[in-house]
């Protein structure tokens, strides 16, 4: 692969386990649309690998996950370009189309597009004293990797409007009650217990695991797509509204923000 700047990818032959990390630690992970191009070219580079296995996604060893997207960067989409670009289908796409497990090693934050991304993946480990999120409403627009679909399908309706409508944040733990998170660990644990789960996981046979994998999600899946698309389009139209530009503006000046409540 190409020399990759915002992610870090690590392949252990011997045992069919790769990681990819997520290292923007200066941005808390937050992705840019540099980053959403190496973790697609990531994903698609191991997926053609017969050597992979398993796959465990991760951010620092010490936290955190992923903040989300890179608000910069988001401040200066329209709804117009947006949709130009199909902008977040490629990363949500990928995680689609990718064939093997993925096992997210969730230490610290995963909010907005960090929690997204854990999400997309096919199993949860998270520390004890991580936090998960969609806090989107608060800088005027609403989740758009697939966040309000996956989320609704995993929570129910009822948990899953309470989290989006309010931007609050839900531990681990939490999670783990309703069986989206998969374990709990102390946090120093989470890697080397994802790297255990990810090493059984490759013992096994490697089409089998593909069609385990592809049987689950069409399950989940069906009728996803027409919620993804949706859901697309409603994000991108949040990017013309005044309150999407205040909720960046105020995000960057650490401040409140003041929305118009008319």
């Amino acid at each position: 692969m190409d020399s990759l700047k915002d992610v870090k990818l690590s392949l252990d032959d011997s045992t069919g386990v790769a990681i990819i990390r997520l290292d923007r630690p200066a941005k808390r992970n937050a992705f840019s649309q540099n980053t959403i191009h190496e973790l697609v070219s990531a994903l698609s580079h191991l997926d053609a690998l017969d050597s992979v296995r398993a796959v465990i996604l991760a951010g620092n060893p010490d936290g955190p996950f992923c903040a989300g997207m890179d608000i910069n960067e988001l401040s200066q989409l329209n709804t117009l370009a947006a949709h130009e670009r199909s902008f977040l289908k490629d990363l949500t796409d990928a995680f689609d189309q990718f064939t093997k497990p993925i096992i997210a090693a969730v230490i610290g934050l995963a909010l907005g597009g960090g929690f997204e991304l854990a999400l997309a993946a096919d199993i949860i480990y998270a520390a004890d004293d991580a936090l998960f999120g969609l806090p989107e409403v608060k800088i005027g627009t609403i989740p758009g990797a697939g966040g309000t679909q996956r989320l609704a399908r995993a929570l129910g309706k009822h948990k899953a409007m309470e989290l989006i409508l309010t931007g609050d944040s839900i531990s681990a733990s939490e999670l783990a009650q309703y069986g989206l998170v998969n374990k709990v660990f102390p946090r120093q644990e989470v890697e080397s217990e994802s790297i255990k789960l990810a090493q059984r996981l490759a013992t096994k046979s490697a089409p089998v695991l593909k069609f385990g994998k592809k049987a689950v999600l069409t399950a989940e899946n069906t009728h996803l797509e027409a919620g993804m698309s949706l859901e697309k389009s409603l994000y991108y139209s949040t990017f013309d509204l005044g309150d999407f530009r205040e909720g960046q503006a105020a995000f960057l000046e650490k401040r409140s923000p003041r929305f118009n409540l008319g």
